[in-house]
This record gives structure tokens, sequence and C-alpha cells, in this order.
């Protein structure tokens, strides 16, 4: 396993595995207990993006870690994850 450091992960694009630009990664929110990436903030592609997720008190869409599917150039998220988070926002 490739390691990555968070550093290299600023500003990177994120896209949905159906290829939809969702934004770029902002931020991460990380359990001080356990150490584990709870989710990704980043600065939504769109308005109409911002208003599918769910998002934080300063505008920030957050991306549950557990739907991410790769990183490389880019990160990939689970469009589904991402429509059942929509859902239970509800």
């Amino acid at each position: 396993m490739s390691k990555i450091l968070a550093s290299s992960l600023r500003d990177m694009r994120i896209l949905t595995d159906k290829g939809l630009r969702v934004g770029n990664i902002y931020d991460m929110e990380v359990d001080e207990d356990t150490g584990k990436v709870e989710a990704l903030k980043i600065k939504p592609e769109s308005e109409e993006i911002a208003q599918t997720l769910t998002t934080d008190d300063e505008g920030n869409a957050l991306i549950p870690f557990r739907s991410l599917m790769a990183i490389r150039d880019y990160i990939v998220v689970s469009e589904k994850s991402l429509a059942v988070q929509q859902l239970k926002g509800r």
C-alpha cells in the first residue's frame, strides 16, 4: 500500500464514480480519540452541489470518508453513497 501525505490532498479535485465534479478538498475532520479520518471538507463546485450535500457552518460540503473509492490524481467518491447521505439528512 502506498502512502499519501495529507498536505498533498489540499485543493485536490473530487469526482464521483460517474464523472460528476463535486469540488476541491479544503480540509479533513479527524476523530481525535481514534485518529481516523471521519470526513473530507470540500469547497463545492457549484451552489447546486452544495445544496445536495451536508455542509458545515462555513459552507464547506462534508463527504464521509467511507464514500471514498480511490485517491490518485484526483479523489473518487461513490455517487450512490452521497445519495444515501442526502436521504439521511432529510
